[in-house]
C-alpha cells in the first residue's frame, strides 16, 4: 500500500500538480494510548502501541529515512518488509499534508506475556472513559490533544486534517435519536482540546471533518449503528441478496432524514467560526421544532403563488393548500375549411391573485425541521413522489 501511495504522489505531482494546483496526501487512523502509570515501562508500551500503528504508516513518508521506525525493525525482524533505495526516495515526502482519522483513548500497561497482534506488548484498558455505543469506542478529549501534540513532536509539525472524528449512538426512532447530548459533547470536548492544541501548543491543524453527515453503513456493524448528525430512518424490510439480517436492511424509496442536536451545534460553530457552549440557551438554541412550517411561503418557480402550511396539533401532520395559475384552455376559432382549428395557450408560471386554482396536499410525516409532502398530483414526479424539506437551526 505505502508503494502504490508513493508511486501515485510521483505521478500526480509530476504530471498535474503544477497545472492543478492540488494537494495530495494520505489518512492514517490511530487512538491515543495512555501510559496506565508512570512505570516506565508502561510508558514504553503505551509509546510504542502509538507508534506501531500510526508510525507504521506513517513514518515512512514524514520520517527522515523513509522507512518504518526503528523500534518496529528491532521486535518485527524478517516480518517487515524492505525498501530498496528507490522506494525510500518516493515515499519520503510522499505527502502534502498529514490526515488524521481519531475516535478515542484508552490505557496501556506493559504486559511481558501478551505481545498482542501489533508486539508492542500492551496491554489496553479503557476503565473511567466514556463508552460510544461502539463497543471499541471510549472517548477522551485530552487524549486527543495528546496525539496531534504526538503528530506535531515527531513529524516537524506538518499541515494536519483530522479527516474523521465522531461518537455512536443508539436510537430506534427520530425522537430519541434527535436528543444526542453525548455526541455533542463529544465534539465540544475535542474541539476544545484541538482549540487547546493549536492555540497553545502550536499544532498545525488546518481543518476537522465529524464523522458522519448522516446514519449510514458502517462496516460490519452494518446499519445497527450509527454516527450520524442526521437521522436516517431506513424503513427496515427484507433483503434476500444480504449475507446476514434479511429482515433489517434499508429499504428503497422511503427513507427520510432529520438533524440531530449534533448537526445544529455543529451549524453554529461553524457560522459563528468559534467554540460554543455545548448546553442549550445562548449561541446553541438546539434544532428547530415542527411548528418552524406553520405558516405562509412563497413558490420561488411559480411568483406570487403563496402555500400555505398548518399542521395538527401534534406536529407531526399537516396539510399544504396552495394556489396556481389557472390552466389556460385552447384558442380557437373557425377554419375557412369549416370546423374549428385550435391551438394550445400556455399557462402562465406566476398567480394574479384572482384566477388562481387552489389545491391541497396532506402531510402525513412532520419531524422537527423535515417534512415531507407528496407533490405527484400537482405534476412532481410519480417515483418517489415525495420532497423532502429541512428547516434551518
Amino acid at each position: 500500500m505505502l508503494n502504490a501511495h508513493a508511486a501515485a504522489v510521483d505521478l500526480y505531482r509530476r504530471e498535474f500538480q503544477k497545472t492543478q494546483g492540488g494537494q495530495i496526501g494520505i489518512t492514517n487512523n490511530c487512538d491515543w494510548r495512555e501510559p496506565k502509570t508512570d512505570d516506565p515501562e508502561d510508558i514504553a508500551a503505551a509509546e510504542r502501541a502509538v507508534l506501531f500503528q500510526l508510525g507504521w504508516f506513517s513514518e515512512p513518508i514524514f520520517g527522515k529515512e523513509g522507512d518504518y521506525p526503528e523500534p518496529m525493525r528491532k521486535l518485527y525482524g524478517d516480518r517487515l518488509p524492505k525498501f530498496t533505495t528507490e522506494q525510500k526516495r518516493l515515499l519520503k515526502g510522499s505527502a502534502d499534508f498529514y490526515g488524521l482519522n481519531h475516535y478515542g483513548t484508552g490505557w496501556a500497561a506493559y504486559d511481558p506475556a501478551e505481545p498482542g497482534a501489533d508486539t508492542a506488548y500492551a496491554k489496553v484498558t479503557e476503565e473511567g472513559f466514556p463508552n460510544a455505543m461502539s463497543v471499541w469506542l471510549y472517548g477522551s478529549g485530552w487524549g486527543f490533544r495528546k496525539l496531534l501534540n504526538w503528530v506535531a513532536r515527531r513529524y516537524d509539525n506538518p499541515p494536519l486534517f483530522v479527516t474523521e472524528g465522531g461518537w455512536s449512538l443508539p436510537a430506534d426512532t427520530a425522537e430519541e435519536a434527535v436528543a444526542d447530548q453525548g455526541r455533542v459533547m463529544y465534539y465540544a470536548n475535542y474541539s476544545a482540546e484541538m482549540l487547546k492544541a493549536i492555540r497553545e501548543d502550536g499544532v498545525d491543524v488546518r481543518g476537522y471533518f465529524a464523522w458522519s453527515l448522516m446514519d449510514n453503513y458502517e462496516w460490519e456493524r452494518g446499519y445497527q449503528e450509527r454516527f450520524g448528525a442526521t437521522y436516517t430512518d431506513f424503513q427496515y424490510g427484507r433483503d434476500e441478496n444480504a449475507p446476514t439480517n434479511k429482515d433489517m436492511q434499508p429499504t428503497e424509496g422511503a427513507q427520510w432524514r432529520r438533524r440531530k442536536d449534533s448537526s445544529c451545534w455543529l451549524e453554529a460553530v461553524y457560522k459563528d467560526n468559534k467554540l460554543v457552549s455545548p448546553v442549550k440557551g445562548g449561541t446553541f438554541q438546539g434544532c428547530v421544532g415542527s411548528f418552524v412550517f406553520n405558516g405562509k411561503f412563497e413558490d420561488p418557480q411559480h411568483p406570487g403563488c403563496l402555500r400555505r402550511i398548518t399542521l395538527d396539533i401534534s406536529g407531526t401532520a399537516a396539510v399544504i393548500i396552495g394556489g396556481a395559475p389557472k390552466t389556460s384552455t385552447p384558442e380557437c376559432k373557425s377554419s375557412e375549411k369549416g370546423g374549428e382549428e385550435c391551438h394550445e395557450v400556455e399557462t402562465p408560471k406566476s398567480c394574479d391573485g384572482k384566477s388562481d386554482e387552489t389545491w391541497s396536499v396532506d402531510v402525513p410525516m412532520v419531524s422537527g425541521g423535515s417534512i415531507i409532502a407528496d407533490f405527484s398530483g400537482r405534476g412532481g414526479a410519480a417515483r418517489p413522489g415525495r420532497v423532502l424539506g429541512k428547516g434551518n437551526r
